[in-house]
């Protein structure tokens, strides 16, 4: 047993130097798990449905992901705009879902703002990712204004959750922005200038300084328009798609193709993202129902995958695509089979309002992206 975890913690550090993925699943699993209970404690106690805690829940596993700065304020600004954003857009779901037009103008509102702000770091694209998944649930779970205002109160203990898990228990490591280097080339450049370098050296380490501000200034203010636009493009048609499958469901289309788009910027890429979406997907479904129809009854077992699930979602999502669906799927299909949904029709219909988004996504970067060819040439062009 000692020489086997030897291998397998082996083979963790030859793919992940620093654990670092290891780390952020922990912080997600963990937080959701606190969160998740402690949410469903309270409600208990006061006699309300432990599913008012479902809001909660999500913000605390998703949001470790995106908390990355390694000074506290930058880390509590981005928490607290992280949760403004969960909360507010949660909140606008509950309140317009009977006015189909607003409903529908907010959905692609969100689309269209998150994807064009979503290369301006993390802490963006968690409020982005946050904010449309918040919105899908207000409109699924269309709660009144009491139960409204209920969730939002058990959801307070998400942010005291993960910043504990966050700062105390598992503190990030690491640096957003590499500052250190920054400094080192001024002070090269500096120094160079202060000796007397030939110019031909000046010249080179002026160029490299030149560069290295140039990369933060692109990844600090560079705004995706182009992108937005085909992003919310493909949401009002996998919008109008979904509706004809499910009213209830028709998130799913939307979701798939912002999540394929999302960190994309060539045709081969978002290709590529649909092809893994869908594997994902196929393979999560099949297991969600195999999963559920034989341990249906053991809800302490199924209690055990779901953490499991939201543990391989964080570990995958943002380096292995598709295995992170494939957790996610599972998740979702765990969680409404304990709700009592009949799992075989949930998991058809999951299938098909992502092959539905997919196959939007898909007709749109063929025909308006560019290719990482025409990109290549454009960079070289100027």
């Amino acid at each position: 047993m000692i020489a086997a975890y030897a291998r397998v913690l082996e083979r963790a550090h030859a793919r992940d130097p620093e654990l670092s993925r290891l780390h952020n699943a922990t912080r997600s699993t963990l937080a959701c798990l606190l969160t998740a209970t402690l949410g469903m404690v309270w409600l208990a106690g006061h006699h309300a449905a432990v599913t008012l805690a479902a809001l909660g829940a999500l913000f605390s596993m998703i949001a470790p992901l995106f908390l990355r700065e390694p000074r506290l304020s930058s880390w509590l600004l981005s928490l607290a705009l992280l949760y403004l954003c969960t909360c507010a857009c949660f909140a606008i779901s509950a309140l317009v879902v009977a006015y189909p037009l607003a409903r529908d103008a907010f959905l692609l509102l969100i689309v269209f703002t998150g994807m064009l702000c979503h290369a301006l770091g993390p802490r963006a694209t968690g409020c982005a990712l946050l904010a449309l998944v918040a919105f899908y649930l207000g409109l699924y779970l269309h709660p009144s204004h009491a139960t409204l205002v209920e969730m939002l109160s058990v959801s307070a203990f998400a942010p005291a959750v993960v910043a504990l898990v966050g700062r105390v228990l598992l503190p990030v490591r690491g640096a957003a922005m590499p500052w250190h280097e920054i400094a080192q080339a001024a002070a090269r450049f500096a120094s160079g200038a202060a000796q007397g370098t030939p110019a031909p050296l000046a010249q080179r380490a002026r160029a490299r300084l030149h560069a290295k501000l140039e990369a933060i200034a692109r990844h600090r203010h560079h705004l995706a328009w182009r992108l937005a636009a085909l992003a919310t493009l493909a949401a009002l048609l996998a919008l109008a798609a979904g509706e004809q499958m499910s009213s209830e469901r028709s998130m799913w289309a939307v979701i798939s193709t912002f999540v394929v788009f999302l960190g994309t910027n060539s045709r081969e890429g978002t290709l590529a993202r649909v092809g893994k979406r869908l594997a994902g997907t196929l393979a999560g479904a099949a297991a969600s129902v195999l999963l559920v129809t034989t341990l249906g009854e053991e809800r302490w077992v199924l209690v055990a995958l779901m953490a499991l699930s939201v543990f391989g979602w964080a570990y995958f999502i943002l380096h292995a695509y598709a295995r992170g669906v494939f957790f996610i799927t599972v998740l979702v299909g765990l969680v409404y089979g304990q709700l009592g949904f009949a799992i075989v029709p949930l998991a058809q219909l999951r299938i098909e309002e992502v092959v539905v988004g997919c196959f939007i996504a898909f007709a749109l970067a063929v025909v308006l992206m560019p290719s990482c060819a025409a990109q290549r040439d454009e960079a070289l062009l100027n």
